[in-house]
């Protein structure tokens, strides 16, 4: 598919701002659209990956 465009959001914000609090609301309320996201986490726990992936049907 040539021109074919697909939405995409960058979520940003400090520790504690709540970004995987609107992640999980996207999540719960997508209404049968199809989201994928790319999870970039730094140091040594990875704790927004796995909160997230209990949110949806993970392939």
């Amino acid at each position: 598919m040539t021109g074919s465009k697909i939405p995409a959001t960058v979520i940003t914000g400090f520790l504690g701002a709540g970004k995987t609090t609107l992640i999980r609301h996207m999540l719960a309320n997508a209404k049968g659209k199809r989201i994928a996201l790319i999870i970039n986490e730094f140091g040594d726990l990875g704790v927004d990956g796995d909160v997230l992936k209990g949110c949806g049907d993970e392939v």
